[in-house]
């Protein structure tokens, strides 16, 4: 291992243990409070949100365990040879840039709308950094077995797809302008679209990932019924194309399944 891919890996390492003590600290540490707290829903410990018309159920948010869990998984995994090419040519600082964004984040939230808003750029670029590793992997670097799935690929999918979210909630935090019915009701459908499209291209963890969001979003907002709709509608289409894809990919196994065993059937010699 060349002293490169090793300053790399630890990065990594030291990456993720930072970001794990940074969600240390805030969710159990001591709440800090610019202004006091109105119109905010408590997610966990002292991690509270404005209430926004975009904003899912509290349930939604336990997405960020299963995220570092996975992120763990990375991490450990990076360490064999088979990780070796995704990870120093794939991921490469990505992961250690979105670490740094993402403790930035955690530490810079507060009450004031001036810090949301500050932590809504931070995410974006985090998103972006995020979406940079997701493309590379997905597109150099495909899954070769399960677990270059669940190790690599999943992580990263998983989780550029909820900074997208995270994104989106932040800025709606912001500015009030945009917590509108109206707006609220377009990003819902804009955000169906972008699930459908990349089901269709054959990413359906990013897709169940947005799926998971406006589902949250249509339990939370069911009393304002132009939310309800959108985010029904939206989280249905896309789920109603993972399951189509999942059954024709089924039938397409059973299908080739029994064209082999017909063939082996029709090649097995006479019994005598």
């Amino acid at each position: 291992m060349s002293r490169y891919n090793l300053f790399l890996k630890i990065s990594n390492v030291v990456a993720y243990i930072l970001v794990i003590a940074a969600n240390t600290v805030v969710h159990v540490g001591d709440s800090k409070s610019d202004e006091p707290v109105t119109n905010s829903t408590l997610i966990s410990g002292n991690w509270t949100v404005p209430e926004t018309y975009l904003l899912p159920a509290t349930y939604t948010f336990g997405i960020w365990g299963l995220i570092h869990t996975l992120l763990l998984g990375f991490i450990i995994y990076q360490w064999f040879e088979a990780a070796e090419t995704a990870t120093v040519e794939g991921i490469k600082f990505y992961f250690v840039t979105a670490s740094i964004l993402n403790v930035v984040w955690l530490l810079i939230w507060g009450n004031s709308r001036i810090r949301i808003l500050i932590d809504a750029f931070v995410l974006a670029a985090l998103s972006m950094n995020l979406f940079k590793a997701f493309d590379n992997i997905s597109t150099h670097y495909p899954p070769k077995d399960f677990k270059d799935r669940l190790f690599i690929h999943y992580p990263f999918t998983i989780y550029a797809a909820w900074t997208l979210i995270a994104t989106i909630l932040n800025f709606w935090a912001a500015i009030p302008f945009l917590n509108t019915v109206f707006f609220s009701t377009i990003a819902i459908i804009c955000l169906g679209v972008v699930g459908y499209d990349y089901n269709k291209n054959h990413d359906v963890v990013f897709s169940a990932t947005i799926a998971w969001a406006l589902v949250g979003i249509a339990v939370r907002q069911q009393d304002t019924l132009p939310i309800l709709i959108a985010s029904s509608v939206s989280s249905g289409v896309i789920l109603g194309g993972i399951l189509r894809k999942w059954i024709s990919k089924t039938r397409a196994y059973i299908e080739l399944r029994r064209t082999r065993l017909r063939d082996v059937g029709e090649t097995d010699p006479l019994l005598p």
